[in-house]
């Protein structure tokens, strides 16, 4: 997956990714800082249309469905108003305040973070989540421990893509979470998506740096959404012996991995017990 920018507009080949504009914009952007939001919402939710409504007061930069679709609502050199009530100190140590008038934002569809209850896995609406597709986890700021829906690999991968396009074509000094830029106010993009490994992907690190191991096991190899047993299957197969993955961090005898196809190209992520990994 490749994109560049042309006219502060994300291209995939030769033609702009769709777009849905909105009105609910500011003055000119010149980006320092990308934020990864979600956006709350199941898969019958058509965020980029509800930002094209003046009444939404919101609006983001790309909006992202769970197939990994992108959809873009504001031009990158427009302020969008996504990140509300924020602040971040920059790599210089400067203090920003209101990261709309220095931020990219992208939003994901997820669902985010959902209760348990008898029926399972439930989003603030009420609807029912498949258990295979949630981890349980704690946010980093010291929200009780719950369920976080997973983010869909093509959706990992799309994000790495266009943070990338972004990265090269303006200044950006650091990707964050809202939940960075506003502790205590926002969750997202919560403990389900994992910055630390996203960024370095971003800048080419754990592509260029990290391990390529082979599965060795003649039953196939389990992936799935966390680091342990009790976590869903990603994939309801096993990887096949002979797969190739990067690892790109560890916890523990658990590795993250990124699924190799047949061109050597990352494919799919998720953790993997680090056993049934060797050198190729």
């Amino acid at each position: 997956m490749d994109f560049r920018i042309k006219n502060h507009r994300l291209r995939a080949g030769t033609s702009n990714v769709k777009f849905v504009a909105s009105p609910n914009v500011g003055g000119e952007l010149k980006p320092r800082f990308l934020v990864i939001h979600y956006t709350a919402s199941g898969p019958d939710a058509d965020i980029a249309r509800y930002f094209a409504q003046e009444n939404a007061n919101v609006s983001a930069h790309l909006v992202m469905r769970r197939d990994g679709s992108l959809t873009q609502c504001v031009p990158f050199n427009v302020v969008a108003w996504h990140a509300g009530k924020s602040q971040w100190i920059g790599t210089n140590g400067t203090r920003y305040a209101g990261l709309n008038d220095q931020a990219i934002g992208i939003e994901i569809e997820n669902w985010g973070a959902l209760n348990k209850s008898i029926d399972g896995w439930i989003t603030w609406t009420g609807a029912v989540v498949d258990g295979s597709k949630v981890i349980e986890a704690r946010h980093k700021f010291g929200t009780p421990a719950g369920g976080w829906e997973v983010f869909n690999p093509a959706q990992v991968e799309a994000a790495i893509a266009a943070a990338r396009a972004i990265c090269t074509e303006y200044a950006i000094e650091d990707i964050v979470g809202h939940d960075d830029i506003a502790p205590g106010r926002k969750s997202d993009p919560g403990p389900a998506w994992d910055m630390d490994v996203f960024k370095a992907r971003v800048r080419g690190e754990a592509d260029n740096g990290n391990a390529t191991m082979v599965v060795r096991t003649s039953s196939g190899l389990n992936i799935r959404c966390g680091p342990g047993a009790t976590f869903g299957l990603l994939r309801p197969a096993p990887l096949p012996d002979g797969t190739k993955v990067v690892v790109h961090e560890a916890q523990g005898r658990w590795c993250y991995v990124s699924v190799l196809d047949k061109a050597e190209n990352p494919d799919f992520s998720g953790w993997v017990h680090g056993d049934w990994l060797f050198e190729g």
